[in-house]
């Protein structure tokens, strides 16, 4: 009620035609985004391997960690949001070791790796980072939490979708 008489206190004495050109002022830029913007992405990690992944990074994106590969679960939580623009990105994650594989003799390292991003639908939201066993990585969209390579697990999932090594 106080807005629409603040409103009409502030708009009435205006010509019309300015009227018009404040409210095209203030909805211009909101059009503009919705039209031609692009389209933030969330970022879900899967981590296939037995190691822990204590860091991932997608561009310029930190994704979180991801524990080893239970035999259950490959997925960390959702990472949101940010923009994938480029056609490769660099995929960069830190292999961290459990303590038996500590004891073991393992300890952390570094890699990367330059991936192609997938073409996108406008009903994407999500990003499946997926990183497989021999440093393999893959990319999907989808457009739920649920990746279509998140139930297919470890070395079999890495042969179906990378394909079959030696």
């Amino acid at each position: 009620m106080i807005g629409r008489w603040l409103i009409n206190k502030v708009l009435d004495p205006l010509p019309v035609w300015l009227q018009v050109a404040l409210v095209l002022v203030v909805l211009s830029p909101i059009a503009w985004n919705y039209t031609f913007a692009t389209k933030e992405a969330a970022f879900v990690l899967h981590n296939h391997t037995k190691r822990p992944i204590s860091e991932a990074i997608v561009g310029d994106v930190w994704i979180g960690n991801a524990a080893a590969f239970n035999g259950y679960s490959t997925g960390s939580g959702v990472i949101c949001c940010a923009e994938v623009e480029k056609d490769k990105v660099d995929v960069k994650w830190k292999h961290s070791v459990t303590q038996n594989q500590y004891e073991s003799g393992f300890r952390g390292e570094d890699k990367a790796k330059e991936v192609l991003v997938p073409k996108r639908t406008d009903d994407d939201l999500y990003l499946h980072v997926h990183i497989y066993p021999d440093n393999a990585v893959r990319l999907f969209w989808s457009e739920t939490m649920q990746s279509k390579f998140q139930v297919i697990r470890g070395k079999e999932a890495r042969d179906n979708v990378i394909g079959k090594s030696g």
